[in-house]
């Protein structure tokens, strides 16, 4: 019988009850309204709390889009320029190609002892119309020797080192060498000319001087050999009144971009 007035018994009756007076709620209906409220109760909150959160998820979502697509952009300039990389290698090698097949027909046919160079730069130093190119004395390459492009002179040897070499163009201002006009044997001097390309010079008033006539080297200088094509007569520009006749040379040699040569040992 303690067990009757002790706090356990007091807090179980007090259930007992509670849970009789909610059954009788119940079943009589006056708990919905209570039920309604409390399940609508956080609505209001839940409506505050998509408020506040929906900016937050848009601009966090905002965030990692935008890096997403920074990467995205970071990986597509990669390729890009590893594509423009290839693009300027394909097109730096049919350039080669071309120059090459240019070269392999004239030293199929000729006779000369030949060394091939590569042209490292043009314009060396700050000197107009000179090359350096990548062989030397260890190859065989001396001042004074021809270096010609497509069969053509196109300078020659001004310095030697044992791997690489400095070369004058036939278009310096600096250049000369002995030459003579193909068909009427008639011997002269071929110069470059700034500004003006190759130039044909000291040809005597009696010669006959035509449009279209090939211009050789004269062998006269040891080390550029007899009939080397120089170019042809592109126009006279002496008149009957001057000492000796002046001529402009047309060569098929682009000067601006070699890229191989040749050196005439």
């Amino acid at each position: 019988m303690r067990f009757i007035y002790t706090k356990a018994f007091v807090i179980f009756s007090v259930c007992l009850v509670l849970l009789a007076v909610l059954a009788v709620l119940q079943i009589k209906g006056w708990l919905d309204p209570i039920r309604t409220a409390v399940l609508h109760s956080p609505r209001p909150v839940v409506a505050a709390v998509k408020v506040v959160a929906l900016p937050v998820k848009i601009f966090f979502g905002t965030i990692y889009e935008l890096r997403k697509i920074t990467l995205e952009n970071a990986e597509l300039s990669s390729r890009i320029r590893t594509l423009e990389q290839n693009l300027v290698d394909a097109n730096q090698q049919a350039r080669e190609n071309q120059a090459l097949r240019k070269e392999l027909g004239f030293v199929k046919n000729t006779k000369y002892q030949l060394v091939a160079c590569t042209v490292l730069s043009n314009n060396p130093f700050g000197q107009a119309d000179g090359l350096v190119l990548n062989c030397g004395t260890d190859d065989g390459v001396e001042p004074g020797q021809a270096v010609l492009s497509q069969g053509y002179l196109a300078g020659k040897i001004t310095y030697s080192g044992r791997g690489s070499s400095s070369a004058l163009l036939v278009t310096s201002s600096n250049f000369s060498t002995d030459g003579r006009v193909s068909d009427t044997a008639q011997a002269a001097i071929v110069k470059g000319s700034f500004g003006s390309g190759i130039m044909l010079d000291q040809v005597p008033q009696t010669s006959d001087l035509k449009r279209g006539a090939l211009v050789v080297t004269a062998g006269i200088n040891e080390k550029i050999p007899k009939n080397i094509l120089v170019g042809e007569v592109s126009d006279v520009l002496s008149s009957d009144n001057d000492l000796f006749k002046r001529a402009a040379l047309s060569s098929p040699v682009d000067f601006s971009n070699l890229e191989f040569v040749f050196v005439v040992k």
